[in-house]
């Protein structure tokens, strides 16, 4: 089994006030696009069950998005509040680590579900730049009646666990490489060990900071992730400057600037999706989008799972930007039953201590509050 966790800003950092807490204006925009994105993931997630096309999935994800944040922030006629998708909604099955959501034309466009697939899906939302990106894990078809064990049980449990000690490790001063090191102590409990940290490996975490906490994990003992057969459909523009020459990757990145913005999109919003597989072509060669491709485990046998968390960090810690997943929510889940139990004292203490801050007592006799 192995892990890769992943701490990266959701967006540049946000300015911060003198007491360096994150702009309560700011906050607010973080904490609105988390609900969109999360109510978007929980509708998805009701829907993913057998026989659901994951085309129609990704679609409706997108949708309910866009359609959440136009009713929000509409006071500034003048100035109109940017928003919308962050990330696209993605659905990546079993072996497929991420960034699954085909076009009509792709081959994948039929792929419907099956019970037992271990589907990961991540999707996002912005206000005024401010993006949450959610993320979990589900199994088709798990039930109280017919709960998940064995090598999913295990998998899905230990990506959750991965995530909540983490967020459960960080407060200012703490570098990300130090957050991966804890990670790395609970992976082994589940004879595992950690891949690595994608992006740069020195990054200190300061309080009014936002960032996204990615955990990616694969039930391969030596897997490694390989570029999948089906065709990159996200993209994202970078800040690179180059005089195109077609007239169509002009036209395509003239959309993309208006349509996207900086945000990763999928190419199913461009008007002409056979004319911006052409467009986005000389984009890509010339470094003014990035891809996001499909990639999955080079062992097809192997499944994998995922964990996405938007969150702040504060005095003390970290507070939660984007909600607790909803399918496995630990050891007392009656869906997945992982006969894992986690030994190190520890790893147990801080998985059991609460990410809500504690209440200040009150001052009594003029007493100072503590």
């Amino acid at each position: 089994m192995t892990t890769e966790t992943v701490q990266k800003p959701v967006a540049e950092p946000a300015p911060t006030e003198a007491s360096t807490a994150l702009p309560a204006d700011t906050l607010t925009k973080y904490k609105t696009a988390a609900e969109i994105a999360a109510k978007a993931l929980h509708h998805v997630i009701s829907k993913a069950v057998k026989g659901a096309v994951l085309l129609d999935l990704c679609r409706e994800g997108d949708k309910l998005i866009e359609e959440a944040c136009a009713l929000v922030y509409n006071k500034d006629k003048k100035n109109p509040t940017q928003k919308g998708v962050a990330f696209p909604c993605t659905l990546s099955i079993n072996n497929v680590l991420c960034h699954f959501t085909p076009l009509p034309t792709d081959p994948g466009a039929t792929q419907t579900l099956e019970d037992g697939d271990v589907v990961k899906i991540l999707m996002g939302a912005h206000i005024d730049g401010y993006a949450s990106i959610i993320g979990e894990t589900i199994i088709i078809g798990a039930s109280a009646a017919s709960p998940v064990t064995g090598t999913k049980a295990d998998l899905v449990a230990a990506a959750y666990n991965v995530a909540e000690l983490v967020l459960r490790s960080i407060k200012p001063g703490v570098k990300n490489w130090e957050a991966t090191d804890v990670a790395s102590k609970l992976v082994k409990e589940y004879k595992g060990s950690i891949k690595g940290m994608e992006g740069k490996f020195n990054i200190p975490f300061e309080e009014g900071d936002v960032f996204g906490l990615d955990v990616l994990l694969t039930s391969g003992e030596e897997t490694k992730a390989k570029a999948h057969g089906d065709r990159t459909s996200i993209f994202q523009k970078t800040t690179s400057t180059y005089q195109l020459k077609m007239k169509t990757s002009r036209s395509t990145y003239g959309e993309i600037v208006k349509k996207a913005g900086a945000f990763p999109f999928t190419l199913r919003t461009l008007e002409d999706q056979t004319k911006a597989r052409m467009g986005v072509k000389e984009c890509v060669q010339h470094g003014l989008l990035k891809e996001f491709d499909v990639t999955t485990t080079t062992d097809s046998k192997d499944l994998t799972a995922q964990y996405f968390a938007t969150f702040v960090v504060t005095k003390t810690g970290v507070t939660r930007i984007t909600p607790a997943p909803t399918f496995y929510v630990g050891s007392g889940s009656e869906i997945v039953k992982s006969e894992v139990k986690i030994e190190d004292p520890e790893l147990v203490s801080t998985l059991a201590r609460s990410l809500k801050p504690k209440k200040a007592k009150k001052a009594t006799d003029g007493a100072p509050a503590s």
